[in-house]
């Protein structure tokens, strides 16, 4: 009988390796959608803000409808940041630019988010007078420094 429950003890032992290895697998696979999934919004605010940009800077004619709905666009998507950073990423070992202190601080990183929502709100806003929107475009541009100095790596 000893014989028999040891060898059912090696198989309990085996099963439950099987599915902690796989639960690992899967909360790495989680870890890695969640970082992808975060990566896909900033690519797609950055190419709402490319075009808004150059015509700040002079690079294109302005074009007021444009900026007004890159804009309206941006403020849209900022709202999304806090629910796909929810998962505490910190301490593993993915690659994502995201520093800890957004889940040490996290209430100060959304609140963040909010302002860049707001200043792109008022981007939107301004957008049909080129010398008000520029100066829209500068509190935008510094709302989003002000997380990414905090709170992403800097290359």
């Amino acid at each position: 009988m000893v014989k028999v429950f040891s060898g059912l003890s090696k198989i309990i032992c085996l099963a439950v390796a099987v599915m902690l290895s796989n639960s690992a697998i899967a909360a790495d696979e989680r870890t890695q959608d969640a970082v992808d999934a975060r990566q896909g919004l900033l690519k797609v605010v950055r190419s709402y803000f490319g075009p808004i940009f150059v015509m700040v800077r002079g690079d294109i004619p302005y074009d007021a409808e444009v900026v007004e709905k890159n804009a309206s666009a941006i403020a849209a998507l900022l709202p999304m940041i806090p629910d796909l950073f929810r998962m505490d990423t910190s301490g593993v070992d993915v690659q994502s630019g995201a520093l800890d202190g957004i889940w040490d601080n996290w209430d100060d990183f959304a609140a963040k988010a909010e302002a860049s929502a707001a200043a792109a709100r008022e981007l939107a806003a301004a957008a049909g007078d080129e010398a008000a929107a520029q100066a829209a475009f500068r509190k935008f541009g510094g709302s989003c420094s002000a997380c990414h100095d905090e709170y992403r790596e800097q290359d």
